[in-house]
Formats: C-alpha cells, sequence, structure tokens
C-alpha cells in the first residue's frame, strides 16, 4: 500500500536508454553524430537505477532500437512489478516477431515512431499484428503512431494518420523536429504560419476519422520535459533531456535522488534559456 501511494504522488518519469544499437539509419536521427553509437544496458543496471528513486513510469527509449537489448522484456516485467509504469519507443521493425513477448511483459504503452512512409511500410503489417493479438486477448496495451514533424512530410501525414486509424491504433503522438544538432541538412522546420495552418488541418482529421491525436504543445522554458523526466545513457550516464545525451550531469551509481538535488542539476534548470541546445530547442 505505502508503494501504491509513492507513486500516485510521484512526478517523475525516468527515461532509459536500454539500447544505443539500431537496425535502421534514420536520416533525421543524431545517433550517429555522438561518441559513442552502440551498446546495450544491461539488466542489473537497469533493476538499480530504477529503484533509486520513486519514479512513477519508465519510458524505455532512446538514440537506439529497444527491442536489440535482448534483456528487455525481463526489465519491463521487473518494472511492472515495482509498481511502475511502463512505455516503450520502438521503429516497429521488430514487432512482429515479439509479439508475444510484448503482451506477455505487461507493458502498458507503445509507440511507433515514423518520420516518413517508407518506414511506415516496412513495418505496418508488424504494428497491424500486435493490434489484432491485442484486441484478441483482450489486453490493456495502448497503442500510438509517433510521428515527427517537418516540412517535407505535411502531406505524409495525413496518410499515416489514415493508415494508422485503420489498422486500429489508439492515438498518433504529432510533434516537431529536432534537428538543433543539424544532423541533416535536408531536413526542416516548419515557421510558425506553417504549423499553424498544419495544425488546423490535422485537427480537422481528428474530427473526421474520430481518431485521438496529441498535437505539439507550444515551447517554453524552463521545458516540461525536463521538469517531468530525466533521460539515463545505456551506460548509465545522467542528463536533463534525451536531447542532451552526452551533457551528463551525473552518474546512476551516484542515485538518481542525489543528482536531483545536485549544484550541477539546479544550475542547469536556472540556466536553460542561456544553453546552447536548450535555447535553440522548438520540440
Amino acid at each position: 500500500m505505502i508503494k501504491k501511494l509513492k507513486r500516485l504522488y510521484s512526478y517523475l518519469i525516468l527515461q532509459i536508454e536500454v539500447s544505443r544499437a539500431c537496425n535502421l539509419d534514420c536520416r533525421i536521427c543524431m545517433r550517429k553524430n555522438l561518441e559513442s553509437n552502440t551498446g546495450f544496458m544491461p539488466f542489473d543496471d537497469f533493476k538499480r537505477i530504477l529503484v533509486s528513486y520513486n519514479f512513477r513510469e519508465v519510458a524505455l527509449h532512446g538514440w537506439g532500437e529497444p527491442l536489440l537489448n535482448t534483456e528487455i522484456f525481463r526489465m519491463i516485467e521487473y518494472a511492472k512489478r515495482q509498481g511502475v509504469r511502463t512505455s516503450l519507443t520502438t521503429n516497429a521493425t521488430l514487432v512482429g516477431k515479439n509479439i508475444d513477448n510484448i503482451l506477455d511483459s505487461g507493458l502498458d504503452d507503445i509507440a511507433f515512431g515514423y518520420y516518413d512512409m517508407d518506414i511506415l511500410k516496412k513495418s505496418i503489417e508488424n504494428v497491424e499484428d500486435l493490434i489484432i493479438e491485442n484486441k484478441k486477448r483482450n489486453s490493456k496495451l495502448k497503442t500510438y503512431l509517433d510521428v515527427t514533424i517537418y516540412k517535407d512530410n505535411t502531406e505524409e501525414i495525413f496518410d499515416v494518420i489514415r493508415e494508422g486509424r485503420e489498422i486500429g491504433v489508439d492515438a498518433a503522438i504529432l510533434h516537431r523536429l529536432f534537428n538543433v544538432y543539424n544532423v541533416d541538412k535536408g531536413f526542416e522546420n516548419l515557421s510558425e504560419k506553417e504549423e499553424e495552418e498544419l495544425l488546423e488541418k490535422i485537427k480537422r482529421i481528428e474530427k473526421e476519422l474520430n481518431f485521438k491525436i496529441f498535437l505539439p504543445r507550444k515551447h517554453a522554458l524552463p521545458c516540461g520535459i525536463v521538469k517531468n523526466t530525466l533521460f539515463v545513457t545505456y551506460d548509465g550516464k545522467v542528463t536533463p533531456c534525451c536531447f542532451l545525451p552526452e551533457f551528463y550531469i551525473g552518474d546512476a551509481e551516484e542515485g538518481v535522488g542525489n543528482i536531483l538535488k545536485s549544484k550541477e542539476y539546479r544550475n542547469f534548470l536556472v540556466n536553460m534559456k542561456n544553453h546552447e541546445v536548450c535555447s535553440k530547442c522548438v520540440w
């Protein structure tokens, strides 16, 4: 009972990178520019980090494909035994061979990341098969499309949303392109006016399809991501945000609670608007 009450009043989401390895090479991904672009978090490290603070949710994602970590389902099952909500973001290419594992693990939410129709076509059958089996079992797993918005995919977005609605995805989550590091100069964010016009069209589609679509919020500093989450890399380094994967404010071995009280973390919060990345972020 005490553990459940602690979870109820907890606000912090642990974003944890269980894999820095990936089976795709997406053009918008900053993984290729990182100092280390492969590696997996061991199960014992995951356990130690998870119980080091009163997290209400653990979100399994990062700069790699989580389903490549062979211990990921042990991690999900362990988190569920601790009373922690679990979510996972994947490129969906490995979902088909892991349908039973996903549903048996007790995972709460799964999001399928897309930024163009080619990626969608590679994995949409996997997603549909998971949804069909999910319904057969009367499981409580929630499924989401996680769609990145940028200048060249504004028309494709409607096709992705319709496709998701057709196969039975629960909702779509739209977010802006994060390209502060200029990973690929061929990708640009929408202007404020372009975004406003696009979102109005999407609101109409939402009503037409009777399909829930979560729109990107207006960006502000200090941002909601940093206020409500903490990111831990596959090798146990703690950062304030997944978009700052090499800006370390401590090591998980120090204990998350101690890091949150540290001078380094407090200084980051106070000076976020002057940070070279955060000051340019629109996500």
